[in-house]
């Protein structure tokens, strides 16, 4: 009994262990979102600048994005150091994969910067175009924020995370169809070619940001699976 008793103990004891390496780990990735959120939400006030028609976008506002984004890329390297030596071995695969997702806000951002710099010194939008190009931008907002509550809510409430990683997928969807309506409108608008193409890259790395929001989703609901057997 005394044997059956410590090999339970330990048993329990690995599993605390286990907890609290997750706990570090969904930690470590949380952070991780809200630094690539940061650039985003940089973005999302250029955009708003810029629909309210300031035309420009300097270079400090693209450096800071970029800076971000190297900073992501420190965070990212550390959590990979982390997952290296991590004893969760199931789930290994799959944190990796949502940081890989999580990352691609900050990649994105600083595309969207890019664009945005050569586009406002010489067309703003108007109309139903730019009601368009502020829906996609709102949209893309609450997506991201409920990607990183799903994120925060991995090691503290499964179903909870679930929940949000739901609201992520039916977001993107209803980001797809406003995207279809931008691109739309913008193909037979009256505008030079080289600014409707940069407009069209931008509309579609809003998009591509999105899908990777799904993306991410969807390894959420994978870890909440195995996160829970």
């Amino acid at each position: 009994m005394t044997r059956l008793g410590g090999k339970e103990r330990m048993v329990l004891d690995n599993g605390r262990f286990l907890r609290s390496e997750l706990n570090n780990i969904t930690q470590m990735i949380e952070e991780h979102i809200r630094t690539t959120m940061s650039a985003y939400r940089l973005v999302a006030g250029a955009l708003a600048a810029w629909l309210n028609g300031e035309k420009s976008i300097n270079d400090e506002d693209l450096e800071k994005v970029t800076e971000i984004e190297e900073k992501g890329n420190t965070l990212k390297s550390v959590i990979i150091h982390e997952l290296a030596k991590a004893h969760t071995l199931m789930q290994r695969e799959d944190l990796l994969r949502l940081v890989h997702y999580n990352d691609k806000i900050a990649d994105g951002s600083e595309w969207c910067m890019f664009h945005l710099q050569h586009i406002t010194p010489t067309w703003v939008p108007a109309g139903a175009l730019r009601n368009g190009i502020a829906r996609c931008c709102k949209l893309l907002t609450e997506e991201i924020t409920q990607q990183k509550e799903a994120v925060r809510f991995l090691s503290l409430n499964m179903e909870e995370s679930m929940k949000r990683a739901d609201e992520v997928c039916k977001l993107e969807k209803a980001i797809d169809s406003a995207v279809r309506d931008v691109l739309s409108l913008l193909y037979s608008a009256d505008m030079p070619l080289p600014i409707l193409l940069r407009v069209r890259d931008l509309i579609n790395m809003l998009e591509d940001i999105a899908n990777f929001g799904e993306d991410a989703a969807i390894t959420i609901r994978t870890l909440s699976l195995t996160l829970n057997t």
